[in-house]
């Protein structure tokens, strides 16, 4: 089945609406064009003018006698619909609208305007990229039609790119250009009025030239075609990194549970994307770091990286940094040191990273030698950067550079990276004699720059490498979500449809945590403070005092929570004091009563929720209670269903992770249970999905090893305007 972006990137025969000689992006693209000389047929579209740059210039596009495959349009918004209506009579393949003035202009006309774009597409069937967009390039075809991209197509690459900013995308050619990283094809795709992101990677993903890919991301329009054309390409390897903008602390201040407040779309966003194995970077330069490194033809097979340097301040800087950014670098093995230090000069300290010094690093390859080999055997490394020189292309045939590329001949099994110690402009020699053997890249890894950014690229590589192995091994082993009677999601979700829009009462809450094997506190209701008595005697003191009402959602704000209640006089008055408290706080409210619960001691307080994204759905957040969730937020959140190994992998990330494993001589928790309850917990996201917004167990107390977990609370909150 031939792709949508066929006619985009490889058309044979070009129409352009409103070129002229003036100088323009849409000039500019016909230039290219003539000097490339492809395509092979190019018509200029312009009343106006007799000819454009030497060619016959038509009035009107339906005047051209010959079949149109692409149509270029970039006349003022206004006549954007008359170019249409010609582009449907002439009956072409494809229309690249570069005019702005559309749905970025928002407001009713902004959408008005959106909308006759994507009803034209319906009625006629001719696909268009754009508007608001600066065109698309592909070096298989030699098809320049982006401004700036004349030399990138004649230097052919695996990096393919789809960038809904067409300013960025020129900024990143150019980049690429300047750094001899070769392109296959680059899309812009502005406003997607039809063809959109999801497109775009699924035909990157059936490509045979695109081997890595990179996405500006402004708004996801169909998340599900994405994540479909992104699981295509984890399939078949080819890494993918985002730069996704629109971050906001808009919806965190809206949130009403406190789960909401913690982490909002942008958190759930970043727990797709790693379940995918895609990069998310913030910055282009980052972005263009990580795109270089990914085209290694080969996964590191550990954590373990290994710097070669000439400078001691160089490994000052790259330890700090490693530190911030998550790199391990491990010490040298024993035999490893021994080489090292028998070669290297007796003021050198050997170490991870290693100086070698000047004279290490440009005259004496002896010593270059050696430290290269021993970190090519060394068990412990498995990606070595090799930071001797500046932003330059190498000599293959200098003594540097044989040494070098011979080492990585005899440990094939490494991952090798060439990098300097700043970014800037890539040069193309460094002083001295001219090369013999100029070269960029070290086994299809193109050189990478800045020391910070460096780093976060060799990260990004670890993480997919570790993607690639979990995701071989899920394939044997699929995760699956706790087998649940087929009735407990509908009870679940008949439960939530009985508070008709309203926020669950926490015993509500707990009825539905309860459906899901999720152990809860021993409570009951009482309505009265002589019934609240007895049920305190019957539980066992002390217990805990809850109001229990739909209105009121923060029961310790209220004054609505009693704990350690001792004797059956503390709950008569402490009845009345939580009912007159309530009253205070929301004179409307309905009130049902008081909860009267079990005192949970010990343990370890933590907080398990859900945060609903509207694109992408639940996202389950893990976090210790306390000053580790109010202060430091340290929350994890991944993307149901979770498997075991993702449960302990969210509560491996957490800062404060050794406090449940027995710090300063503590019990441990109960992990596995702890574990056992995230499964269940993610059961229950996804089948309230529609029906929730946001979900609280706060607190969760984890019990020492073997004893269990219990929810003390929880809190439900529908879906805005969501009806039984």
């Amino acid at each position: 089945m031939e792709s949508p972006l066929h006619y985009f990137l490889n058309p044979q025969s070009v129409a352009m609406i409103g070129v002229s000689p003036n100088w323009s992006f849409v000039n500019t693209i016909l230039k290219q064009f003539l000097a490339l000389k492809t395509p092979a047929r190019v018509y200029p579209v312009n009343p106006n003018y007799p000819e454009v740059e030497g060619l016959k210039s038509y009035p009107r596009l339906t005047d051209i006698p010959d079949p149109v495959d692409l149509v270029i349009v970039s006349v003022p918004a206004r006549l954007v619909p008359d170019a249409m209506q010609q582009c449907a009579e002439k009956q072409v393949k494809a229309i690249n609208i570069i005019t702005s003035g559309f749905a970025e202009i928002g407001g009713e006309e902004g959408q008005r305007r959106h909308r006759m774009m994507t009803d034209f597409v319906q009625r006629t069937g001719i696909r268009i990229v754009g508007p608001n967009c600066f065109g698309n390039m592909s070096s298989p075809h030699r098809f320049a039609g982006m401004p700036r991209t004349d030399v990138a197509v004649t230097r052919p690459g695996g990096l393919s790119l789809a960038f809904q900013s067409g300013g960025l995308a020129i900024y990143m050619v150019t980049a690429c250009v300047d750094r001899y990283i070769g392109l296959a094809h680059v899309v812009s795709s502005g406003n997607e009025a039809d063809i959109e992101m999801g497109d775009c990677v699924r035909f990157f993903a059936e490509d045979d030239h695109t081997k890595v890919i990179g996405c500006y991301v402004e708004q996801f329009r169909n998340p599900q075609k994405f994540l479909e054309a992104a699981e295509l390409c984890a399939e078949r390897r080819k890494p993918i990194v985002v730069l996704k903008v629109g971050r906001s602390e808009a919806g965190r201040r809206m949130a009403q549970a406190h789960t909401g407040s913690l982490a909002g779309s942008d958190e759930i966003i970043d727990a797709v994307l790693k379940k995918y194995g895609i990069t998310r970077v913030y910055d282009l330069n980052e972005m263009l770091e990580a795109m270089a490194i990914l085209h290694s033809r080969k996964l590191p097979k550990g954590k373990g990286v290994a710097v070669l340097t000439a400078s001691g301040g160089a490994n000052a800087v790259l330890t700090d940094l490693a530190e911030d950014i998550g790199v391990e670098f491990p010490p040298f093995a024993e035999e490893g040191w021994k080489k090292v230090r028998s070669a290297l000069y007796d003021y050198i300290t050997v170490s991870n990273p290693l100086d070698i010094t000047g004279p290490g690093g440009v005259t004496d390859q002896y010593v270059h030698q050696a430290a290269l080999e021993a970190m090519g055997a060394d068990p412990n490394m498995h990606t070595i950067l090799h930071l001797l020189g500046g932003n330059t292309k190498l000599d293959a045939q200098s003594p540097a550079g044989k040494v070098l590329l011979s080492t990585i001949q005899k440990y094939p099994e490494k991952v090798w990276v060439r990098m300097s110690a700043y970014a800037g402009t890539f040069h193309e020699k460094p002083p001295g004699p001219d090369l013999i053997e100029p070269i960029t890249e070290i086994e299809g890894i193109p050189f990478l720059q800045g020391m910070g950014n460096s780093l976060r690229a060799v990260v990004a590589l670890i993480r997919y490498a570790e993607f690639q192995r979990k995701r071989a091994g899920q394939r044997s082993h699929p995760p699956t979500a706790p087998a649940l009677h087929p009735q407990v999601a509908e009870q679940a979700r008949e439960i939530v449809q009985a508070a008709h829009g309203q926020a669950l009462t926490e015993t509500a809450g707990k009825q539905i945590l309860n459906l899901y094997g999720i152990p809860t506190t021993w409570e009951a209701l009482a309505t009265t403070a002589e019934e609240a008595v007895h049920l305190a005697q019957e539980i066992g003191f002390p217990v805990a005092m809850k109001i229990v009402s739909p209105h009121i959602m923060h029961k310790t704000e209220a004054g609505g929570v009693l704990l350690q209640v001792q004797s059956a006089e503390e709950v008569r008055t402490g009845f009345a004091r939580i009912m007159e408290n309530a009253r205070r706080y929301n004179a409307q409210a309905q009130l049902d009563g008081v909860s009267i619960q079990e005192m949970v001691n010990g343990g370890h307080e933590m907080i398990i929720g859900m945060i609903r994204d509207p694109q992408f759905g639940p996202g389950v957040l893990l976090g210790l209670g306390g000053i580790f969730v109010e202060i430091l937020k340290d929350v994890v959140i991944r993307v149901p269903p979770l498997s075991p190994e993702d449960a302990q992998e969210m509560i491996e990330s957490l800062k404060g992770k050794a406090i449940l494993t027995g710090a300063r001589g503590g019990k441990p928790a109960d992990l596995q249970t702890l574990i056992e309850v995230l499964q269940k917990f993610s059961s229950l996201c996804i089948d309230l999905q529609d029906e929730v917004s946001e979900i609280d167990i706060n607190p969760l107390v984890v019990l020492e090893e073997g004893k269990g977990v219990k929810a003390l609370d929880c809190l439900i909150v529908p879906q805005p305007g969501k009806k039984p």
